[in-house]
């Protein structure tokens, strides 16, 4: 029997990404049992990035003029958040890789975490659905209320499966800071009924007032469990744990680790030869582009980020930037061949995404190719 250890715990904006890697590691070197954490943020609003998400999505000035918080994921993938106190509530487990499921599948298995937990305490409509939403299917033809959200990351032979579950909204002046302080490429909402990000997202209180969200999680909790070990137990970081913490929480709360992936930077290090772009694309999930190309249409620089869902960690992503690096823009066969050539590495997974979805932004951004000096976003 393998215990699955449960830590409960507020977080702050610093530590996020650091307990990230703290668990990881620990988790990985078989110093940690596998692990469900528990938490919610101890922030009045935090604004998060995901592993590859544009640093260029939250603008700084405004969200210093707002007090609001924010800081770049180390696993899960995935796009950008929002949280704060118990508003929406986390799960997040940690448990080694046995090679028996994809990626895909644990996003599924996180969903379905939830969505069932949320039926046995009375939400009878709560749902997975392909993904990585948890939603309230309704009775009639009316719009799907997104509830929740389910994830997953890889790192260094680590599973990271992340779900949360929406316990309450915010103030319609609050989603006002939100918008303002995130900038969402307008692609992002092209399937929604809304360009805010607002969005789908509704909230327990609002639709099911009566149901006990620690109920709801403690069930979710041991779901998860049952597919790293078997009975949860309260548990603690190690001091070994509590020690690396201490010194991985400087690095994750730096600027150098927030604009780890800046789109922004492909510009500023523009020659005045160079001709540059910066798209956006939205297939099943976001893709965003900048590129940097020589007089002769040659690939100089690029950078993928997004909301997609890559597995290995940032290997995936960078790997897609180093194959279309010295191809032409102009070649489209050329370029699907070298994002191909991507996805047929065996420890790869870019799951809902084609190679041809990676392919596209860079043909448009070929038709919006402009002398560096002369780029504005």
């Amino acid at each position: 029997m393998t215990t699955v250890r449960k830590l409960s715990l507020e977080i702050e904006p610093d530590t996020y990404p650091a307990i990230e890697r703290t668990l990881i590691d620990s988790i990985g070197s078989g110093e940690a049992p596998p692990t469900i954490m528990e938490w919610t943020f101890g922030s009045d609003l935090f604004l998060e990035l995901g592993p590859v998400e544009d640093a260029s999505l939250i603008d700084r000035e405004r969200a210093a003029e707002h007090g609001v918080d924010y800081g770049r994921r180390y696993n899960v993938s995935g796009g950008t958040g929002f949280f704060r106190d118990d508003c929406t509530p986390v799960l997040y487990a940690f448990f080694t890789d046995e090679g028996d499921r994809s990626m895909t599948e644990y996003i599924d298995l996180a969903g379905e975490a939830v969505a069932s937990a949320l039926r046995d305490a009375g939400v009878e409509n709560a749902t997975y659905r392909d993904g990585g939403d948890i939603e309230l299917v309704p009775e009639d033809d009316g719009q799907l209320l997104k509830v929740g959200v389910s994830g997953a990351g890889y790192q260094d032979g680590v599973w990271g499966v992340f779900a949360n579950v929406i316990n309450r909204s915010y103030e319609p002046e609050e989603f006002g800071v939100i918008d303002d302080v995130l900038r969402l490429p307008k692609e992002k909402f092209e399937d929604k009924d809304t360009d805010s990000a607002e969005g789908r997202m509704t909230s327990l209180e609002d639709v099911a007032p009566d149901v006990d969200i620690d109920t709801v999680l403690e069930e979710a909790a041991k779901n998860l469990a049952a597919h790293a070990g078997d009975e949860v137990e309260e548990g603690s970081f190690t001091d070994a744990e509590a020690e690396a913490l201490d010194r991985h929480r400087e690095h994750y709360g730096s600027t150098e680790w927030f604009e780890r992936y800046s789109t922004g930077r492909i510009i500023e290090e523009a020659d005045e030869d160079h001709e540059v772009a910066e798209v956006a694309y939205k297939g099943r999930k976001l893709i965003k582009v900048s590129v940097r190309v020589d007089a002769d249409g040659t690939i100089d620089a690029v950078q993928y980020t997004g909301d997609m869902y890559h597995r290995p960690g940032f290997e995936a992503i960078d790997r897609l930037n180093e194959a279309v690096t010295g191809v032409s823009i102009n070649d489209e066969d050329a370029l699907l061949e070298a994002v191909s050539s991507v996805y047929a590495d065996d420890d790869v997974e870019i799951p809902w995404l084609t190679p041809e979805d990676f392919v596209r932004p860079l043909v448009r951004a070929r038709e919006s190719l402009a002398p560096a000096k002369e780029f504005d976003r």
